[in-house]
């Protein structure tokens, strides 16, 4: 039976490096490696972030939209992207960022995620606007499946904060409201104290995002933000130093502008790594 994936990650966190490493072949870092924007340059990036990465990280984490413009054949690059990053025994968390109702819901969570499904992933991650309660087929599957979900809480970008800091009736926020019914949801699931719902919360958001953190406190956080869009590493570990065991900081061009060579990719893991454990 697989373990669930709070647990895996926790292990392999311990064993590695809690740092998610993001593989987003976007047109600009494609071409940014002197690489053609076409299938050719879109293996050849994936293949060389993952033999450089993910022997040394918990994580790596592709984004679904960069694979899905190239149609059928990038979500093949998707595939064999995935499953070249389990084989260096690293989790992979697909940012697909889906979110629907009903049957369709349940279709999203058959396509993405556990061993059985054609993509294999060991978590994706979520939308929760139709409502936290739409995404309940993906919470079955991801139980049955010992396998993640990330939803979406308070996202890195500064066009998110009008609609997740607006007040509800009752006196919080969209987000403090996702975050406390995604808690009451881990309560009834929480093996070790973590249950199989994490949250995405950026890492631009400072005392905010942590704040979020204290009303999830069985939930993995996926912190993104970090590099590119102007969050540290130093920045992390101070904001959210009460819940590092849980935190699973997200950096993406921040890694893939350290290329197209193989060794100086590994150095920026390597350099990220250092940072979390206070060493650099």
């Amino acid at each position: 039976m697989t373990l669930p994936f709070q647990q895996r990650f926790i292990a392999l966190a311990r064993e590695r490096s809690p740092l998610c490493v993001g593989i987003d072949p976007s047109a600009e870092a494609v071409r940014g490696w002197g690489l053609p924007d076409d299938m050719a340059g879109l293996r050849t990036f994936c293949e060389c972030l993952v033999e450089a990465s993910a022997p040394l990280v918990a994580s790596v984490k592709p984004q679904t939209a960069f694979f899905e413009r190239h149609g059928p054949a990038g979500m093949e690059v998707l595939q064999q992207t995935i499953e070249a990053a389990k084989d260096h025994g690293a989790l992979v968390i697909i940012d697909a960022k889906r979110g629907d109702i009903g049957s369709t819901a349940s279709a999203y969570g058959e396509a993405f995620l556990g061993p059985r499904s054609p993509f294999g992933g060991d978590a994706m991650t979520l939308s929760a606007y139709a409502g936290l309660g739409s995404l309940t087929p993906i919470f079955e599957i991801a139980r049955r499946e010992g396998a993640g979900v990330f939803v979406l809480v308070r996202s890195s970008n500064p066009e998110g904060s009008e609609l997740q800091q607006a007040m509800l009736p009752g006196g919080q926020s969209v987000a403090e409201h996702l975050a406390d019914e995604i808690a009451a949801l881990n309560a009834a699931d929480a093996v070790d104290g973590l249950g199989p719902i994490g949250a995405v919360l950026g890492a631009t958001h400072g005392a905010e995002a942590a704040a979020l953190a204290d009303r999830l406190p069985n939930a993995l956080l996926l912190v993104p933000g970090i590099g590119a869009q102007g969050a540290t590493i130093a920045d992390v570990r101070r904001d959210f130093a009460r819940h590092s065991s849980r935190v699973i900081p997200s950096i993406s061009r921040g890694i893939a502008r350290a290329g197209p060579a193989p060794a100086d990719l590994k150095r920026a893991v390597e350099r990220y790594i250092a940072e979390m454990r206070g060493a650099a």
